[in-house]
C-alpha cells in the first residue's frame, strides 16, 4: 500500500522490468557505458602507446545520464530522504497539510529545474566536446531528462498520496 501511494508497486506483471522502470535501465547502460570508457582509458593510457583522449568525455557523460537517471529511480521507489519526526507530531490535519504543501513545493522546484536543465542543454548544442566535438547538449540531455522524469515520478507520487488522504 505505501509503495503504490509514492508511485512504486502496483501490478504491472505483463510488462518486462525494463518497460516499468525506464529509469533503472538507462541509469544501468550509462554506468555499463562509464565503466567501459574509464576501463578503456585506462588500457590506452598504461598498455597501449597512444591513449583515448575521448575516454573522459564518455564517462563523464554516462556519469551525468546515470546520476540523474538513478535519482529519477529513487523518486520511483520513494527512496529519497525525507525526515519526518516532527511532522510525525501534528494532529492527521495537520500532517496531511505539511505533505501536501511539501509535494508542491518540491513539484514546483523539480519543474523549475527541469526547465532550466532543459534550456541549458539546448542552449549548448553550439558548443562542442573538446576531444569528440559533439554537442554538450549530449552531456546535459541526462541531466534534463532525468529531471523531467523525477518531476513526472514525483507528480505520481503526490497524486497518490492526495488520493489516500482523501479516502479514495
Amino acid at each position: 500500500m505505501a509503495q503504490e501511494a509514492n508511485g512504486a508497486g502496483g501490478d504491472a506483471g505483463e510488462q518486462a522490468p525494463g518497460l516499468r522502470a525506464p529509469e533503472e535501465l538507462v541509469a544501468c547502460a550509462a554506468m555499463a557505458v562509464v565503466v567501459f570508457a574509464t576501463a578503456w582509458g585506462v588500457f590506452t593510457r598504461y598498455v597501449s602507446a597512444q591513449p583515448a583522449t575521448w575516454t573522459a568525455e564518455i564517462a563523464a557523460t554516462g556519469f551525468c545520464w546515470a546520476i540523474f537517471f538513478g535519482s529519477a529511480a529513487a523518486f520511483r521507489r520513494g527512496q529519497h530522504v525525507s525526515i519526518d519526526m516532527l511532522t510525525g507530531m501534528f494532529p492527521e490535519a495537520a500532517r496531511r497539510g505539511a505533505t501536501g504543501l511539501a509535494d508542491l513545493l518540491t513539484l514546483v522546484f523539480l519543474a523549475w529545474v527541469f526547465w532550466l536543465a532543459t534550456t541549458f542543454a539546448i542552449d549548448s548544442w553550439d558548443t562542442p566536446m573538446p576531444s569528440l566535438r559533439w554537442p554538450y547538449t549530449i552531456h546535459y540531455a541526462g541531466a534534463a531528462l532525468g529531471l523531467g522524469a523525477m518531476t513526472l515520478r514525483h507528480a505520481i507520487a503526490a497524486r497518490g498520496r492526495l488520493s489516500a488522504a482523501r479516502g479514495g
